[in-house]
């Protein structure tokens, strides 16, 4: 467990470097750091005479290829490097850091998201390899809604997750590696700190959605979509009118690939999309072939961006 002066330190860097409009607590970093039900982070970091120069999480999360391959992957966030340290080798120093402590806790490498700043560094400098830009999608919110029941996420409604499939969800791409979620993994992304969630569910998806406001118009999010059995990719329209209607939005936007989706909708630029946003991969051990890795699934549930 991260004591607190660990955690207060890297707040203070994480809100200085990157002056969050909400700032980061300690009780949502030990959320994030020390909860997580697939094991605690590995943090890289650089301190000098009592202060935090340098910061780097690995979040441990399970990825499995359609070939029953897996691979334990430390998503990379929250990486921050002090500015009166910037030039001074810091920002490597930290990530060289991360490599160390990923290594002891038996990670296989990282998935960075990263900045547009961190993201060509991490390649050009460090030698990452990087993915291609997942899709960006925006969907009005029409259609019919009937199938899906929709709940709020509160501590009296968490508990609707227990119950939505037993051991873990199914995997509904047929390519490249995907995350392994559970409910009880479900249960613990849907408790943050700070942060509202609904979930949709229907006999054979679970949705997860939050609302934001971009000039004023509200937007609802498609997080992720899981699901409960193997069925046919669902229309994309039909889950966006659900989400729109329980977040009283007329647009909804979804980042990322959800195979059991049939997305259409109008394709939005990346930079219209919340930082970070572009995913780097290295690898610890020789065996992981980071080359041949792609993502089948991913999207704003399996990392932090809301």
């Amino acid at each position: 467990m991260t004591d607190d002066l660990e955690l207060q330190r890297v707040a203070a860097l994480l809100n200085h470097v990157f002056e969050h409009p909400d700032p980061l607590t300690t009780e949502s970093l030990r959320w994030y750091y020390d909860e997580n039900p697939a094991g605690s982070a590995a943090v890289g970091r650089v301190e000098e005479d009592g202060k935090r120069l340098g910061n780097y999480a690995l979040i441990p999360n399970r990825f499995r290829s359609t070939s029953g391959e897996e691979r334990v992957l430390g998503l990379g966030v929250d990486l921050a490097v002090d500015p009166d340290a910037r030039g001074s080798g810091a920002f490597r120093r930290t990530v060289e850091d991360s490599y160390d402590r990923g290594v002891a806790q038996g990670f296989d490498g990282i998935l960075g998201v990263a900045n547009a700043n961190s993201a060509p560094r991490m390649v050009a400098t460090l030698g990452w390899r990087s993915l291609a830009p997942l899709p960006v999608t925006m969907i009005p919110a029409i259609g019919r809604t009937t199938g899906f029941n929709s709940t709020t996420i509160t501590d009296s409604t968490v508990g609707v997750v227990d119950g939505l499939v037993d051991g873990e969800f199914v995997r509904a791409s047929r390519t490249g590696f995907a995350p392994v979620w559970t409910p009880e993994l479900l249960r613990w992304r849907l408790r943050r700190p700070g942060h509202s969630y609904s979930i949709h569910v229907s006999d054979d998806l679970v949705v997860v959605s939050t609302r934001t406001h971009v000039s004023k118009v509200p937007f609802g999010i498609i997080l992720g979509v899981l699901q409960r059995r193997s069925s046919a990719p669902v229309p994309g329209g039909r889950v966006a009118a659900v989400v729109g209607q329980h977040h009283k939005a007329p647009f909804v936007i979804h980042w990322g690939r959800s195979p059991a989706l049939r997305m259409r909708g109008i394709p939005l630029p990346q930079k219209l999309m919340p930082s970070p946003l572009s995913l780097v991969l290295h690898s610890f051990v020789s065996d992981f072939n980071r080359d041949a890795f792609e993502l089948g699934e991913f999207g704003f549930l399996d990392f932090d961006a809301y």
